[in-house]
C-alpha cells in the first residue's frame, strides 16, 4: 500500500523539480502515473479479498477511483497544453490534477495505516 504513497510523492517532486528536461519528465510522469494506477488496482482487489473492516475496503476502492480520475485529468491537461486551449483551462486542470494527487496520498495513507492496524489486531471491538 505504501508504494502508491511514495510513487505519488515522487510524481509531485518530479513536477516541482524537473531535472530531466520536459520530454523526459512527461514520459517519466506518465510511467509513474500508470504505476500508481496499477498498484491502486492491485491493492483494492487484494484488500477486498480480506476480512478487514468495510471502511478500509471502501478507502482502497476510492483510492483506485481517484487514480482513474487522476489519469483522465492528466490526459485532459496534456491535450489542453498540446492544443493550446489557454491558460485558464490549463490552470484549472493543473489545480485539479495536483489536488487529486494529494487526495490519493491522503487516502492511500489512511487505508495503509488502518490495514496495518487491522493486520496487527490493534482494533478493539466492543463486547
Amino acid at each position: 500500500m505504501y508504494t502508491v504513497i511514495w510513487l505519488a510523492f515522487f510524481e509531485i517532486l518530479l513536477v516541482l523539480f524537473p531535472a530531466f528536461g520536459y520530454t523526459a519528465n512527461i514520459t517519466l510522469h506518465g510511467i509513474l502515473g500508470i504505476g500508481i494506477l496499477a498498484f491502486a488496482f492491485y491493492i483494492q482487489r487484494a484488500v477486498r479479498a480480506t476480512s478487514c473492516p468495510a471502511r478500509i475496503k471502501r478507502i482502497a476502492v476510492t483510492t483506485f477511483a481517484l487514480a482513474i480520475f487522476q489519469g483522465l485529468l492528466g490526459l485532459a491537461l496534456a491535450a489542453g497544453i498540446q492544443l493550446s486551449w489557454g491558460s485558464t483551462y490549463t490552470n484549472v486542470m493543473s489545480f485539479l490534477h495536483v489536488g487529486t494527487s494529494i487526495a490519493i496520498i491522503t487516502q492511500a495513507s489512511s487505508s495503509a495505516t488502518a490495514f496495518d492496524m487491522w493486520e496487527e489486531k490493534e482494533f478493539q471491538t466492543a463486547g
